[in-house]
């Protein structure tokens, strides 16, 4: 993904563009009631104007009519101010919902089609909190620039034409008072970016190592282990680096905005004293003096808030660009095909390397799957077994060789079209926050089937766990949790629930005691007739049911035959079968 910095003018075409395309009624909306308070404000500007003009004519000796037609329109004004407010409140709640609900799916759906290897790469995780951060911010940002250019904009040109009709000088002295204003907004901006580019591996670390604290996930076994001092110095070591950047950050702020400040309120004095001197010449009378005044607070106050404003929308459009960087980084979706799954599998001289490692985790892997057959991945923790299975299912595009489905190469397809037919079932499992059968579900979720029949060849009983196919599995969420090993049972029959003619098993029975592996293993032999079967295991005892097994060893086959085959040869697989026996010796 690249870093290269964005334009703001690609960006905020982009944003209007995508908030467009979420409620077209929303942003129209949102312009209507900006120029509705823009409105209002010119006219309660006039109003006054005139109240103070007419007020001086009748402290002159005039009839005091001439005030009521004035003081009248004020108040209609205020009646509808209200009003204004609340469509103002309404169009821009609806808009930021409306606009960040598209822009999460934008987000979502790019990262849908990301490539598992892509989240092993620690830059790109950083671009896509970023890019989270974008969504969030986006709608904010293109808010107030609509307002900017329908509220703002329309309220200060009118009354700068008021002023020019009375004397140009005024609004070329409040031009100059808020250009410091202007400068110290970009480079609040600027630095606000360059931060969050810096810093955002550093944010990502430090909120993880609070998680480790705090969160129910960890909390178990930072208590037990003694560690949360340890968690505790961690956090505070990389907050203080994340604090120290923010505050250099903040401390260059504050120095420009002390010296623009100053020279804003110098320029304000200045249109006191310009004021002053044109009552004595008699340029204006008091009451135009009056007027002008409260114009020029009146513009002072939106001036002031329009530029706060833009410097919050450049902020948020800033932080959108990381959003945009992400959508328009190439990503190839592959071709869309139907990859037969119940054809051999070949790996043809297959090499693998993790982004930014040293070596190849998997070495000129050649294999050959035979439909319909069942094959046993052995070795030891660091052999490359579960990269290979990840490589087999297409998860890991090889960095050499291919993976071969029938006549088809899996590499240059999408993502859909290599995995409809597999199912997998991993070591690390996730145990979602759901119903049971939700839990189940959701590996094909169009299905109408009832979940009773995968649940039933994994041997979960409901009942006997006193909880039904609606409980949820979460105490957290005022349902029921389960045992390590019935939560494993429950991830095998999301797995099996997925209609599949390959599944893959990557340990998926650690928490089951070895003779309960056996059965699931032997119950997976019998389901699995008619399917091709990978499956990963450390318990050597489990891998006879196979029809054929390969030992791995620093990311090559290094055996490769039956159960009695290879006991026969005496080799590697010989070696860790008896040092496993070991420990079932009385």
């Amino acid at each position: 993904m690249t870093n290269k910095k964005m334009s703001w003018t690609k960006v905020l075409g982009r944003l209007i563009k995508y908030t467009w395309h979420a409620s077209p009624a929303t942003f129209v909306l949102l312009v209507i009631s900006s120029l509705f308070m823009s409105t209002l404000g010119f006219l309660e500007i006039v109003s006054i104007k005139t109240l103070f003009d007419n007020a001086v004519d009748v402290a002159n000796g005039e009839a005091i009519e001439l005030i009521y037609k004035p003081i009248i329109g004020l108040l209609a004004i205020v009646a509808l101010y209200p009003f204004g407010e609340w469509l103002e409140y309404m169009a821009q709640g609806y808009f930021w919902r409306r606009g960040s609900g598209y822009m999460k799916f934008l987000h979502h759906n790019r990262t849908s089609h990301m490539k598992s290897i892509e989240f092993e790469d620690s830059t790109n995780i950083d671009n896509l909190k970023k890019a989270s951060s974008g969504s969030e911010d986006a709608p904010s940002g293109l808010r107030i620039i609509v307002q900017i250019l329908f509220l703002y904009i329309p309220y200060i040109l009118s009354l700068l034409i008021y002023l020019v009709n009375i004397n140009p000088v005024l609004v070329l002295v409040i031009v100059l008072i808020f250009i410091p204003t202007f400068l110290l907004e970009r480079i609040r901006v600027e630095q606000s970016f360059e931060f969050e580019d810096k810093m955002g591996n550093r944010r990502r670390k430090t909120e993880y190592f609070e998680k480790c604290i705090i969160s129910r996930e960890y909390f178990k076994e930072t208590l037990l282990n003694g560690s949360f001092k340890y968690f505790l110095r961690l956090f505070t070591e990389s907050n203080k680096e994340f604090s120290k950047e923010f505050v250099s950050t903040k401390r260059h702020i504050l120095k420009s905005s002390v010296c623009m400040k100053l020279l804003n309120s110098i320029g304000f004095l200045s249109v006191l004293m310009l004021l002053v001197y044109f009552v004595y010449s008699g340029v204006i009378s008091i009451g135009l003096f009056a007027a002008i005044y409260y114009s020029i607070s009146k513009i002072t106050t939106m001036l002031r808030s329009a530029i706060e404003a833009m410097g919050g929308a450049l902020v948020g459009i800033s932080n959108t660009s990381f959003l945009i960087r992400l959508l328009d980084d190439n990503c190839d979706l592959g071709k869309e095909a139907d990859i037969p799954k119940d054809q051999d599998i070949q790996l043809r001289d297959v090499s693998f390397a993790y982004p930014n490692a040293r070596g190849n985790a998997l070495q000129n892997i050649n294999l050959t799957i035979k439909a319909g057959t069942s094959l046993a991945i052995v070795g030891e923790n660091g052999s490359g077994k579960s990269t290979l299975t990840k490589v087999i299912m297409g998860l890991y595009d090889p960095t050499k060789g291919e993976v071969v489905y029938g006549d088809k190469a899996l590499h240059p397809y999408s993502n859909i079209s290599k995995f409809k037919g597999i199912s997998a079932v991993f070591q690390d499992f996730v145990k979602y926050k759901l119903s049971v059968e939700d839990n189940i579900k959701m590996s094909n979720i169009t299905c109408e089937m009832a979940t009773e029949d995968s649940l039933d060849k994994v041997e979960i009983n409901l009942p006997e766990l006193n909880i039904k196919g609606n409980t949820i599995l979460s105490r957290e969420f005022g349902g029921q949790d389960l045992s390590g090993g019935e939560w494993q049972r429950i991830a095998i029959a999301r797995g099996l629930y997925r209609p599949h003619n390959l599944i893959v098993l990557d340990e998926p029975t650690a928490a089951i005691d070895p003779i309960e592996e056996a059965n699931v293993f032997e119950s997976f032999k019998r389901i699995s007739i008619g399917k091709t079967c990978v499956f990963v295991t450390h318990r050597l005892g489990s891998t006879k049911i196979a029809d054929r097994i390969i030992v791995m060893d620093k990311g090559e086959i290094v055996e490769d035959g039956t159960h009695l085959e290879l006991l026969n040869m005496q080799g590697r697989y010989y070696e860790l079968l008896q040092s496993q026996a070991q420990w079932y010796e009385r």
